[in-house]
């Protein structure tokens, strides 16, 4: 494929039967007729990934990069990470992610969780690490914090860069990269762009009426600012599972997923003379993304044991086949189990309506959607009024679909005062 415009790869699966040379050659063959040009392997501190997984790669021309996402060891087991990284680096990999979620008690099972110090505890054990791999040749990658976050996360990321800064780890900003997860928390993929100089009124744990924050696709935009911000450098990032919703997977969020990823990759894909063909939903990535990835083992979850190569190739091309069934319905199969309409006129989305249905999204947590086609798939539909587009015929549509069908007031203080009664 040879209209790539930004660089893409994939997550492989975890589970030991992928791993098996027959699936590494099915699956590496598609991730390279997809474009694909590095693939992302989970990996463990204790124990070397199969050989076939460096060699089936680079008979694909594919870049293996290595993602340990269980807790950062401690430096008494330093030597045997060192020797693990040795065996990595003569294999081909040239970037390592150190860490999944340290913003998040999950992710310290072992040691626990020590909130007060966290940060300076994570910077012991990732210096260690981040400064081997670097003299090895390799490029040391901040984990991907939760957006959010038991600890917040842009605070978290502002900590981290400050304390490398602090103890004067020149050797590794050097060569660092920052990672982020590519979630849109059923938001639109233009959430957040612009990242904290656009909406700087948004604070931790804060984010004002008719503001919006980094939980969304352009999560990656706020830690690349905080590094701008932090050290005077625009630090290089790898976004991580794009398009997923970052939330707990239900079985209505399957046909969102799809077509949200469709969308990225379609952008990461076309060049700008092909980008009129997506209807100004096309993205911005900018030089600094050096990858966006797709996680082939959440598809899996999303799609069911039916996932194969096949598939993939027709969500991430916007196939009709995988389209279609999702629209072709008597009204009894619902694919959403909540679906927030809005009007959408020539002249786009108001921004007024969407301030006025901001809390109720938050609260809620609807599929948000522009398509009186789309909402029939849903077992509840809360409408905005908009008597041109929404007429009680089109409601009685609804109705006859199977729907439960919730008109919203228009007044913002009206709608208010309807959350805190749901």
């Amino acid at each position: 494929m040879n209209n790539i415009k930004q660089n893409i790869g994939f997550t492989y699966f975890t589970n030991p039967r992928y791993f098996i040379g027959k699936h590494l050659e099915e699956w590496y063959s598609a991730i390279s007729q997809l474009g694909g040009s590095a693939v992302i392997v989970k990996g463990a501190y204790d124990r070397a990934l199969p050989e076939d997984v460096f060699l089936n790669a680079e008979d694909h021309s594919l870049e293996p990069i290595i993602h340990f996402t269980s807790e950062l060891p401690l430096a008494r087991n330093f030597n045997n990470l060192a020797f693990l990284l040795d065996v990595y680096a003569k294999r081909g990999v040239k970037r390592v992610i150190f860490g999944d979620r340290p913003n998040m008690k999950s992710a310290w099972p072992i040691s626990g969780w020590q909130y007060e110090n966290l940060v300076d505890h994570f910077l012991d054990r990732f210096i260690p690490l981040a400064t081997y791999a670097g003299r090895i040749g390799m490029k040391p990658a901040l984990p991907p914090m939760q957006p959010g976050g038991d600890y917040w996360d842009t605070a978290f990321v502002e900590l981290v860069l400050t304390g490398l800064r602090r103890r004067r780890m020149e050797e590794i900003l050097d060569r660092l990269i920052l990672s982020s997860y590519g979630y849109t928390f059923n938001k639109p993929l233009s959430w957040g762009k612009g990242g904290p100089e656009r909406w700087a009124s948004s604070l931790p744990y804060s984010t004002p009426e008719g503001h919006e924050d980094q939980m969304g696709f352009h999560h990656f935009e706020w830690v690349q600012a905080i590094a701008q911000r932090t050290i005077g450098e625009k630090l290089p990032v790898m976004i991580l599972d794009a398009g997923q919703t970052g939330g707990q997977y239900q079985e209505s969020d399957r046909y969102l997923t799809n077509e949200v990823i469709s969308q990225i990759y379609q952008s990461c894909t076309k060049q700008d003379d092909q980008l009129d063909e997506l209807d100004g939903t096309a993205l911005e990535f900018g030089d600094s993304v050096q990858l966006c990835a797709f996680s082939l083992e959440t598809l899996r979850f999303v799609v069911g044991e039916n996932f194969s190569p096949k598939y993939l190739k027709e969500i991430l091309s916007g196939g009709q086949d995988h389209k279609e069934k999702g629209f072709t319905n008597s009204g009894k199969e619902k694919l959403f189990t909540h679906y927030l309409l809005l009007p959408s006129h020539q002249s786009g989305v108001s921004d007024v309506v969407l301030n006025k249905v901001r809390p109720f999204i938050k609260h809620t947590h609807p599929t948000v959607g522009f398509s009186l086609e789309e909402a029939k798939l849903a077992h509840k539909v809360s409408v905005y009024p908009d008597s041109m587009l929404f007429p009680e015929e089109k409601l009685k549509e609804l109705r006859s679909n199977g729907c439960q069908v919730e008109v919203l007031p228009e007044s913002g203080i009206e709608i208010a005062t309807l959350i805190q009664s749901i």
